[in-house]
C-alpha cells in the first residue's frame, strides 16, 4: 500500500509522531494518579536511584531523566507540596538529597508496572528489531550503543 502522506517518509516527523503517541498514552494513564509526565519521570528516577543507596540531587535527576534543570526544580517543589518527595540535608550540605515519602513510594509502586506495560505494548510491535531501533535512537542522541554478539549454534 502506498504512503498516504508526503510526511510519512520524513523520519523526523515519524519520530515526533511516535513521541506524541507515547506521551499521550502515558499522560492518559497518569491522569488517574494526578501527576504529570515530568513528575512521573522524577518519581521514577528517584525510585530507581534510591535502590543504589546514593544521595539523590536535582542534578542527578536532570542527568538520569534528561529533564531540564528549571523543570526539575519546579516539579520537585510540586511533588513536595503533594507530599510525594521530601528533601533531606546530606552530610556535605552542598545540596539537598531527595527521597520518596511513603506516599510517593506507594504511588510509584502502583503505577510503574502499568507504564512499563504500556511502553511494551507500544514498542513490542518492533519485534526482533527493538534492539536495533533502540541503538539507532541512541546513535542519533550521541550516546553509546551496545553491539549484540552473534553466537554460532
Amino acid at each position: 500500500m502506498a504512503d498516504t502522506s508526503l510526511n510519512e517518509n520524513r523520519l523526523a516527523l515519524l519520530i515526533w509522531q511516535t513521541s506524541n503517541l507515547w506521551q499521550s498514552k502515558v499522560r492518559h494513564k497518569l491522569k488517574e494518579s494526578q501527576i504529570t509526565l515530568n513528575e512521573y519521570l522524577i518519581l521514577e528516577t528517584v525510585y530507581l536511584l534510591q535502590q543504589e543507596n546514593i544521595n539523590i540531587t536535582q542534578q542527578d535527576i536532570c542527568k538520569n531523566a534528561s529533564i531540564d534543570r528549571s523543570v526539575v526544580s519546579l516539579r520537585v517543589s510540586k511533588l513536595e507540596e503533594k507530599k510525594l518527595i521530601s528533601k533531606q540535608q546530606p552530610q556535605d550540605k552542598r545540596s539537598d538529597s531527595l527521597i520518596l515519602t511513603s506516599a510517593g513510594n506507594d504511588l510509584i509502586n502502583n503505577i510503574i508496572d502499568n507504564i512499563v506495560d504500556l511502553e511494551n505494548e507500544l514498542f513490542n510491535k518492533l519485534g526482533t528489531e527493538i534492539f536495533n531501533f533502540t541503538n539507532s535512537l541512541k546513535l542519533l542522541l550521541g550516546k553509546k550503543i551496545r553491539i549484540r554478539a552473534k553466537l554460532n549454534d
